[in-house]
């Protein structure tokens, strides 16, 4: 009897031994497959031939004892009504097996059963993670993992051609690269061709063959998409191919700056965008064609800087250095030459009466001049207020040009010339030459007469001297080609006309220059 009993007991140990990891099939409602690398999941009905064939792996295997931690494995749940049976299945597809992971134990599934698991489409991914080509993409020496999209073709256990599409990362990362970063890309294999595509707002902006290239082509700073498809062709019994790769770079470009400016003259304006600052920069300009440290001005996605070259630059070339972050860690300076012209000036002698003259040159005609007009040009729009090209206040005749050497009574005066004088009736209309706002509105000063200054904002202001009247008042907003006054002879004046000025604050700029635009 006690024989009996062993052998009935050893026959109970055998059977449990060989379905250790199986369960009671009754009452399964689904199966449900997770790839971990991928994130794909896949539920299937209990009737569907690959529930089966899971169902019949847990039920059919042994244990075993391997180290199996680099095979590529899935999560299988077993569902029944409300409760579910989890699962790690692995697949060696070199030694053709499979294997079971549950409870820290390790079972192989049966050959047979182990044959139509690797023939099963719901694991082909087993066989990309063998075939597939490696990436490698380093930033500063560090591993990044972008997004990698792939179109593969792969042999099964069958030696027969297979294909897979899929996402094998997917990350919504941004990575954070400057322009002329160490990007460094490494393949176990060499693909045989590839592109890169830069976007930015959904646009495509470059086309390049490397992602180094891409990033180097950018010219402001941002977020662009960078996307590179990488293609292996068949060779021999290889797998083959591509792979794209993705992601979303935060661009950062060390400022630097342009000069707009085509035809610098002495007295012209010179206008000079800084581009890729960050918040905190700071910008220092320095250069002997200046005399005076101007305010930057943001514009649109850049800095602009207007400035006034001095009158008495000679021609020939200059260097123009811009200083960023002085006195920082981060300081850096960035030279460019800049060529000024050789300009020729007018010369005009006027005879005036020396009680005209003397009123003019009058110490208190200066200061007055110094008391109101200029602080009138001392404070600016930080906002661009003009629209487009500048128009000419008054059709009138030239009497007197821009930087005119202007002799008067035969003296040399100590000053050129600030703006253009336009002879006209009295009376005639004034224009404001474009959109801006009213700094100064002032009658019977002694030198100017009747007085107007209008700010175009980012430090760019107009000037209207002798008027007979003005139309307008200090901070009134005005439009191009509203009238702001009439015509006089008014102040220092031989007749009627406008002395029209063009300033960078109070310094005193080529008055046609405008008339072609500014930088819009």
């Amino acid at each position: 009897m006690r024989l009996r009993n062993r052998h009935l007991l050893l026959l109970i140990i055998s059977i449990l031994f060989i379905v250790s990891c199986g369960i009671n099939t009754s009452g399964i409602t689904e199966v449900e497959i997770v790839n971990p690398t991928t994130g794909e999941k896949n539920t299937i009905m209990n009737n569907a031939e690959t529930a089966k064939l899971i169902v019949s792996a847990v039920k059919k295997n042994e244990k075993v004892d391997l180290d199996i931690s680099k095979l590529p494995s899935f999560e299988i749940y077993i569902n029944k009504d409300s409760k579910n049976d989890g699962y790690t299945m692995s697949f060696d597809v070199e030694n053709r097996s499979v294997y079971l992971s549950k409870d820290n134990y390790l079972y192989k599934v049966k050959d047979s059963i182990a044959k139509d698991l690797l023939l099963d489409d719901n694991f082909s991914f087993a066989y990309i993670t063998k075939s597939m080509n490696k990436i490698y993409i380093y930033n500063k020496g560090e591993l990044i993992k972008p997004s990698i999209q792939y179109d593969w073709n792969y042999k099964n256990i069958n030696d027969e051609y297979k294909n897979k599409t899929g996402t094998l990362l997917e990350s919504s990362d941004k990575i954070v690269v400057s322009k002329n970063d160490n990007i460094d890309i490494k393949f176990d294999i060499n693909p045989s061709t590839q592109i890169t595509r830069l976007y930015s707002e959904g646009n495509v902006i470059n086309t390049s063959k490397s992602i180094l290239d891409a990033i180097n082509s950018i010219q402001y700073d941002g977020e662009y998409f960078i996307e590179s498809e990488f293609r292996w062709n068949q060779k021999d019994n290889s797998s083959y191919g591509s792979q794209t790769v993705s992601f979303m770079a935060q661009v950062d470009i060390p400022a630097d700056f342009k000069i707009i400016t085509k035809d610098n003259y002495p007295g012209n304006i010179l206008i000079i965008s800084v581009e890729n600052m960050n918040e905190g920069e700071t910008v220092k300009l320095q250069t002997d064609i200046v005399k005076t440290q101007i305010d930057i001005f943001p514009y649109k996605d850049k800095y602009m800087l207007i400035l006034p070259i001095d009158l008495y630059t000679k021609l020939g070339d200059y260097d123009v250095n811009v200083i960023f972050n002085e006195g920082k860690a981060t300081e850096y300076t960035n030279t460019k030459i800049l060529n000024i012209k050789n300009k020729e000036f007018k010369v005009q002698y006027l005879t005036v009466s020396e009680e005209l003259n003397s009123n003019n040159n009058d110490y208190k005609a200066i200061q007055e001049f110094a008391q109101y007009v200029k602080p009138a040009r001392t404070e600016s729009s930080s906002k661009k207020l003009w629209d487009g090209q500048f128009i000419m206040p008054v059709e009138g005749k030239l009497t007197t040009d821009f930087a005119e050497i202007r002799y008067v009574n035969d003296e040399l005066s100590s000053s050129r010339h600030s703006g253009i004088d336009l002879a006209a009736p009295r009376g005639t209309d004034i224009k404001a030459p474009n959109n801006g706002k009213v700094t100064l509105a002032m009658n019977g000063l002694l030198s100017t007469g009747n007085t107007l200054v209008i700010d175009h904002g980012m430090g760019l202001f107009t000037s209207y001297y002798h008027l007979d009247s003005i139309s307008v008042k200090e901070g009134d907003v005005v439009e191009k080609g509203s009238i702001v006054g009439k015509v006089g002879s008014t102040g220092f004046s031989t007749g009627p006309h406008l002395h029209y000025a063009v300033s960078i604050y109070n310094t005193y700029v080529n008055t046609y220059q405008i008339l072609n635009g500014i930088f819009d």
